[in-house]
């Protein structure tokens, strides 16, 4: 079936080829820009991404081993590093530390866990980090650091959740977390 928008202007091989087609908004030279077969406005906007712009999120409030954060709509973040501070309680247990990715429906999608556990009446100082060593003891008795997946990037609704994975004392342990991401909207 020939196509409508081309023409043969003759039946021998040599013939040339014409192109038919209709002018926009019956204008030869009106150039509009459109996305797919519509021009762009307000109801039908050209999609961009936003470049990334960095920042620090943070929750200091005390008194709590369970912080979550929850990527906004429109948004995507980069987490480029997450820097933890545990004080533990005298009550007895190894607190075992854990950043926890979800979806926006609350399913885990991905653990990264401290490679050693904390006891009662201690503080220590945690970091998680891209091209980080995984550290299986504390060094200078108290830092300890531990990998994150370079290019780690959450869509909205994702929940990044840091906490004690045993929950020994969850609503007393002193828990400050600070975020370096990297977001932009979308």
């Amino acid at each position: 079936m020939p196509n409508p928008g081309l023409t043969d202007s003759a039946a021998s091989p040599v013939g040339g080829i014409e192109v038919i087609q209709d002018t926009h908004d019956d204008l030869n030279a009106n150039v509009n820009l459109q996305v797919g077969d519509a021009d762009v406005d307000a109801s039908n906007p050209v999609n961009s991404i936003d470049s990334w712009r960095v920042s620090l999120q943070s929750d200091e409030t005390t008194n709590d081993s369970d912080k979550t954060f929850t990527v906004p709509a429109s948004t995507e973040w980069q987490v480029l590093w997450v820097w933890v501070e545990l004080a533990t309680t005298a009550t007895v247990g190894n607190r075992q530390l854990v950043i926890e990715i979800q979806d926006s429906a609350a399913d885990v999608i991905g653990q990264f866990r401290a490679g050693v556990v904390q006891a009662a009446s201690l503080t220590r100082y945690y970091q998680w980090a891209a091209s980080m060593a995984d550290l299986q003891a504390f060094r200078d008795t108290d830092w300890l650091m531990t990998p994150l997946p370079p290019g780690l990037i959450l869509q909205a609704g994702d929940i990044l959740r840091v906490y004690d994975n045993n929950a020994v004392d969850a609503a007393a342990d002193d828990m400050v977390v600070q975020m370096q991401i990297a977001s932009r909207s979308v």
